[in-house]
């Protein structure tokens, strides 16, 4: 099955290195307009930092403003989860690192779970603060029997649970876009990113629908009560605020993340979405899908096209974002133009929300300290 190869455990090589495929060239960025940014300090739960790329990672964040990252490709133990602890530790408290689940061990026969639950408790001896649970789940790897393990497997219930017993937070993927299920022509509002990765087009495949793979997410947190998710790119479904509210409402051990969503949030009206960050502001936590890979050029803002970013996109990529969070300005560029050619609102959020989202949450969840 092609997708198998798609899902390593650290994802972000595989696409930072599309940023030298063919594709349309991006739209011209406009000059940004200036402004001042709060001075709140952030934490980015969300990012992809390949090995030796740590202190290009931390430069580039904390010159827009982010003071702390959560790499989510730590890798497993034996396989790079040590190398980027040790890392970490060099950055002065700077990073902090989730691990990965091992998913060589299902098709390795029964009992997989119990031996990722043991990994697990390995990468926590180890210094790891969470698990990352990639899209791979339910739309690539393979059990025992070599068919795709869903979501909710129960096979997997033991890595799940144990999860919870240790304290780690599961960062969890499940799905894309749902435009990524539609056909990629040029009326597909993703159709400039499909055209860049063709790879990430599931139209016509043999492969569960994108309603099967959401319910399939939201049994599997139903499931571990004990257990905190967080729903990395605004729950799974930025389409729909209303079903993520619905699910935050139910599962009080559900968060979600901002991480390259922004874009999708932001067509939506902003008294809506303003609303639904003040009810939720304890649930949120601030995310960008930044991506550091091995060379200079190896960049993803929340996406990639057929080039490195410029300079000018990496500062629309945060001065949008921060524009969306904090100011009322409406119909501006979003950050990431690659992911639609359409325009957003900002919220406007208070201070006291915004340091919840910014840092807050994250502080709280994860037990992050930040530097003085």
């Amino acid at each position: 099955m092609k997708w198998t190869q798609c899902f390593t455990i650290i994802a972000c090589a595989m696409v930072l290195s599309a940023c030298r495929r063919q594709s349309p060239p991006l739209s011209t960025v406009a000059p940004t307009v200036r402004w001042h940014p709060s001075q709140l300090p952030r934490i980015d739960v969300h990012t992809h930092i390949v090995p030796g790329a740590g202190v290009r990672a931390v430069d580039l964040a904390r010159s827009h403003g982010i003071v702390h990252l959560v790499n989510l490709s730590g890798g497993v133990p034996g396989h790079g989860l040590e190398q980027q602890l040790a890392e970490a530790a060099l950055l002065g408290g700077s990073v902090s690192i989730f691990a990965n689940a091992d998913w060589r061990e299902p098709p390795r026969g029964p009992g997989y779970g119990k031996r990722m639950a043991v990994q697990l408790v390995r990468a926590r001896q180890l210094g790891a603060i969470g698990l990352k649970i990639s899209k791979g789940l339910g739309l690539g790897y393979e059990g025992p029997d070599g068919k795709l393990l869903t979501v909710d497997d129960p096979g997997l219930d033991p890595l799940f649970e144990k999860a919870g017993e240790l304290g780690m937070p599961v960062a969890i993927h499940s799905g894309d876009p749902k435009a990524f299920w539609r056909p990629a022509t040029p009326d597909n509002e993703r159709y400039d990113e499909l055209r860049a990765h063709p790879g990430w087009s599931f139209y016509g495949e043999p492969l569960p629908s994108w309603e099967a793979l959401f319910e399939s997410f939201v049994r599997r947190v139903a499931r571990h009560p004990k257990t905190i998710f967080i729903g990395v790119h605004f729950g799974n479904d930025p389409e729909d605020p209303d079903r993520i509210a619905a699910l935050l409402e139910r599962h009080p051990n559900l968060y979600i993340d901002t991480a390259a969503r922004v874009p999708e949030i932001g067509r939506h009206s902003a008294d809506r979405m303003r609303n639904f960050f003040e009810r939720f502001q304890d649930r949120i936590l601030f995310g960008t899908d930044l991506g550091i890979g091995s060379e200079p050029g190896d960049l993803m803002l929340g996406s990639t096209g057929s080039e490195p970013p410029t300079a000018a996109e990496i500062e629309r990529f945060f001065d949008s974002t921060w524009r969306y969070f904090e100011t009322s300005d409406r119909q501006f560029d979003h950050p990431t133009p690659i992911q639609g050619r359409w325009k957003i609102d900002g919220l406007g959020l208070s201070p006291s929300v915004l340091a919840k989202i910014y840092a807050g949450n994250a502080q709280r969840l994860l037990g992050i300290k930040l530097p003085r």
